[in-house]
């Protein structure tokens, strides 16, 4: 037999059992492999997954699908973990692939729980989402835009629909053409507010600074006279101790007082005693409480407001001080600095609240006048308008103005004094420190 003859007749056996390998093991690379241990994983479904499919983790091979098993109605799959590989407690394991057409394998998602897993635990399976139903959901989601889509056409495709967004579209147009006139009229007297708010709010942080300056100067002095007097401290503390010895003495004798009424001895002893006694006092207490109730049931409001205008560069203060009988009724009654007249004027007015809104009427500002308020946003914000002096010409003294309570007994305020009158109208902001 030649020589060539022999070697393609071992090349055509080699080739041959090399073949039947790969047949039979599916992978040479399986024959090589360290040995690793075994973790379970239940699916619903384990469709497109094969045997000796890639197990990664983080992106990196960490094992194989080692068997795919039928158990009950789920699918049972077998892994071979490498060795030295440690799966965290928790973990969870999914189906993936690489790109849309990829090669699938099973991807485990790291648990965030103390611990490994042990050889032949059993991993959770989350269920991957399929191309069927992400098209069912894009088809679900089609649905819903073309509805829409719908809707907004016969919103807006009748006649009737078109001229109303037209006549909104004009209104705004007017709108914004009359706010920039505004703008435009009144562009000096905003930019004078400005001028005066920015002057008015260093004055504000001299004084700050001039108060907090005077806090230090007292704190200092505070800690000389406690220096001082360290020894009138100490006698104080030494009488302290003499005032309590005192109070011991006064609970013993009210203890033995206690033992008294508890035999029925003394007045207190003999009115628990006797109940007809007890009964007749309990309705001499009845009594006085009918004559006290309106009294102690009366509520009690004060506030100090001060006011800037800013195109008089003036500041008004007000001291309001209100009763409120009832839960619906109230007298209110102030004292005003006018700095126009340059003397003090005063309130006097009576009010019902109903709800949101407040009528009242009485003296304002020495005149006579009435006014109303609306409460909102559960009394954290009022509007207020108020019409006095009405022999004034041409028109009343008209004023509307708002408060916006910023905390329980802090608030803060604008308006808007004589809006009737071009020359007179003034806008003014304020502060208020309820009480």
């Amino acid at each position: 037999m030649k020589r060539e003859l022999k070697i393609g007749i071992f090349i055509s056996i080699a080739l041959l059992i090399v073949a039947v390998a790969v047949l039979v093991v599916g992978d040479l690379s399986v024959l090589f492999r360290k040995p690793g241990y075994s973790l379970y994983v239940s699916f619903d479904t384990a469709a497109g997954l094969e045997k000796r499919a890639v197990v990664r983790m983080a992106g990196v091979k960490i094992g194989y699908v080692k068997d795919i098993r039928l158990i009950g109605s789920r699918a049972n799959v077998l892994l071979n973990i490498n060795s030295g590989i440690e799966v965290p407690q928790g973990s969870k394991a999914t189906l993936a692939s690489l790109g849309l057409l990829g090669e699938k394998h099973l991807e485990l998602l790291p648990g965030a729980e103390p611990g490994i897993c042990q050889p032949g635990d059993t991993l959770e399976g989350v269920p991957p989402v399929s191309f069927d139903q992400m098209g069912t959901m894009l088809l679900s989601i089609g649905n819903e835009f073309k509805e829409m889509g719908r809707i907004i056409s016969e919103l807006i495709g009748g006649e009737e629909s078109r001229d109303n967004f037209r006549n909104t579209l004009s209104n705004l147009s007017s709108f914004s053409s009359d706010l920039k006139e505004f703008f435009g009229v009144n562009k000096e007297e905003l930019q004078k507010g400005l001028q005066s708010s920015s002057q008015a709010a260093q004055k504000f942080d001299k004084r700050v600074e001039e108060v907090s300056r005077n806090i230090d100067e007292l704190i200092f002095m505070l800690k000389d006279v406690v220096e001082e007097n360290r020894e009138n401290i100490k006698i104080n503390l030494s009488n302290i101790q003499g005032l309590i010895k005192e109070i011991e003495q006064s609970l013993k004798l009210m203890n033995e007082s206690l033992e008294k009424i508890n035999k029925g001895e003394g007045t207190l002893g003999k009115l628990i005693s006797q109940p007809g006694l007890y009964a007749r006092a309990e309705g001499a207490v009845g009594e006085l409480e009918k004559l006290i109730y309106p009294v102690s049931h009366l509520r009690f409001t004060g506030d100090l407001r001060i006011e800037y205008y800013g195109k008089s560069n003036l500041l008004k203060n007000y001291f309001t001080f209100g009763i409120w009988p009832t839960e619906k009724k109230f007298l209110l009654a102030q004292v005003i600095h006018d700095p126009w007249l340059d003397r003090f004027v005063y309130s006097s007015q009576f009010g019902i609240r109903r709800g949101g809104v407040a009528p009242r009427v009485g003296i304002m500002e020495s005149k006579v006048g009435a006014g109303v308020d609306y409460y909102a946003f559960r009394d954290r914000l009022k509007f207020s308008l108020d019409i006095f002096d009405f022999n004034r010409r041409p028109h009343p003294h008209f004023r509307f103005w708002t408060r916006f309570a910023a905390s329980k007994h802090f608030n803060l305020l604008l308006g808007v004094d004589n809006f009737t009158l071009t020359l007179t109208r003034e806008i003014y902001f304020g502060l208020e420190l309820g009480f």
